[in-house]
C-alpha cells in the first residue's frame, strides 16, 4: 500500500492567466467552465470538442487549436501565432491533460514538469502535480473537499453532505463579515483592536437572524456605528 500524498491546499487566482486544456471531451468541458468562472484566459488543443465547448468557442470565450497536441505546445501560449523563439519564454500558468490517449496525457505531464507548470492528468493521479477538489460555493465562501486520490465518489458524497449543511444563508453571512472587515480595516488602525472587533462580529447573532428571515443588510454607516459603540464599551 502506497503512502498517502499530503497535498497542500491552495487557492489560485487565475484571472487573466493563460491556461491550457489538452482534450475536448466532457472532462475538458467541466474543467473549462471552472477555469472560465475563475477568469482564466483559456486555450483548448484537440481535434474535436463537445457541443458546449463549441458554443463557448463560437462566443470567443475559448481559443481552440483544432489539432492534436504537439511537442512543446505547453511552453508557447496560444495568445500569439509567433514561434516561441520570437516572443520569448512564455509557458502556460496551468495545464489539464484530459485526452482519451494515455500517451498524449503522459507527454503533456512530462513537458509540464520540465517547465514547472502545474499539471493535472485525468484518471492518472500519479502523473499529476495537482488535483481538483470537489467544490461547494456560497458567494465568497468556498469549501473544497479532496480525498487525496482515495476515491472521487467518496469525495463527491462528502461534498454533497457538506452542501446540505451549508445553505444559502452562508452567502449572506460571509458577505456581511466581508463588509464589516473592510470597514474595520479602513477605520481602525490598531491591530489588536481590529482583531477584537472581528471576534465580536463573529459572536453576533447574524447567521441565526438570516435563518429566521429577520436580517437586514447593514449599511456602511450602521457598521461604523457598531464599531464606535463596540470600542466605547
Amino acid at each position: 500500500m502506497s503512502d498517502p500524498i499530503h497535498y497542500l491546499p491552495i487557492m489560485l487566482d487565475c484571472r487573466d492567466q493563460d491556461c491550457l486544456i489538452v482534450g475536448g471531451g466532457k472532462v475538458a468541458e467541466r474543467k473549462s467552465i471552472s477555469l472560465l468562472q475563475a477568469g482564466a484566459i483559456l486555450t483548448i488543443i484537440s481535434p474535436t470538442v463537445t457541443a458546449k465547448l463549441q458554443q463557448l468557442i463560437d462566443q470567443q470565450q475559448i481559443r481552440w487549436l483544432d489539432r492534436e497536441y504537439q511537442t512543446d505546445d505547453i511552453a508557447n501560449c496560444a495568445f500569439s501565432d509567433k514561434k516561441l523563439s520570437e516572443i520569448g519564454y512564455r509557458p502556460y500558468f496551468l495545464v489539464h491533460a484530459v485526452t482519451s490517449v494515455p500517451e498524449i496525457n503522459n507527454q503533456v505531464a512530462t513537458e509540464a514538469k520540465v517547465y514547472r507548470i502545474p499539471v493535472n492528468v485525468a484518471h492518472q493521479r500519479e502523473q499529476s502535480t495537482f488535483i481538483n477538489p470537489n467544490v461547494i460555493r456560497r458567494g465568497r465562501l468556498t469549501i473544497a473537499v479532496a480525498t487525496s486520490g482515495a476515491g472521487p465518489l467518496a469525495g463527491r458524497h462528502i461534498a454533497k453532505e457538506i452542501n446540505q449543511h451549508f445553505g444559502n444563508e452562508y452567502e449572506i453571512y460571509i458577505d456581511f463579515l466581508y463588509h464589516v472587515r473592510e470597514t474595520i480595516a479602513k477605520q481602525v488602525s490598531e491591530e489588536s483592536l481590529r482583531k477584537s472587533l472581528l471576534h465580536q462580529a463573529m459572536s453576533l447573532s447574524i447567521l441565526e437572524d438570516i435563518r429566521q428571515g429577520v436580517f437586514e443588510p447593514w449599511s456602511e454607516q450602521q457598521i461604523q456605528h457598531w464599531i464606535n459603540q463596540s470600542i466605547e464599551e
